[in-house]
């Protein structure tokens, strides 16, 4: 029986080419008309495990803190080589509690890069800027305290390494990499 793609008609075996059908690229994908990849809203948890079909290579959107202390964002490990997680906030104010971006497993993944970090609340009348980067071979959590707004992109430079990128503003003390102890 033959499918239509378009108003052309093709064979089982063509369809099986189709892309429109769930079919599998290999190589270069042209579109002339832009792709376009919703954003996700992870739910607010004390632990919200990430995975490449729900949150890779998008936005994901955290609109609030649902625990007291800390809601626990997992990366999981890259499949490929490009794979990319991009964390903005969301919420309508402030938060007081904070967000922890880690690896599933102690020593699981590694962290490089660096974020600019702004600082609202050093006590004068203008606003502190650093540059927080990693500094452990084994650094694979990111911890953001009381943040007032964020934007931070994981980039899979190695299935087991994730190049951080971005900013983050808090209230309160500077965001600080470190090793998830598990």
């Amino acid at each position: 029986m033959a499918n239509r793609i378009g108003k052309y008609k093709v064979s089982k075996s063509q369809s099986a080419l189709s892309l429109v059908d769930g079919g599998t690229a290999t190589g270069k994908v042209m579109a002339t008309a832009g792709l376009q990849i919703t954003h996700a809203v992870p739910t607010p948890a004390a632990t919200v495990t990430l995975t490449a079909a729900a949150n890779g290579n998008r936005i994901n959107i955290i609109e609030s803190i649902a625990t007291t202390g800390a809601d626990n964002y997992v990366l999981p490990t890259a499949s490929i080589i490009g794979e990319w997680y991009r964390f903005i906030w969301g919420g309508t104010a402030a938060d007081a509690d904070n967000i922890i971006f880690r690896a599933s497993a102690q020593d699981g993944l590694t962290f490089s890069g660096g974020i600019l970090d702004l600082d609202e609340d050093d006590g004068t009348d203008t606003t502190d800027m650093n540059v927080i980067y990693q500094t452990g071979a084994d650094d694979d959590q990111l911890t953001l305290t009381n943040p007032t707004g964020f934007d931070i992109t994981f980039i899979a430079t190695t299935t087991t390494n994730y190049c951080v990128t971005g900013w983050a503003a808090s209230t309160d003390t500077s965001a600080a990499f470190g090793d998830y102890a598990g």
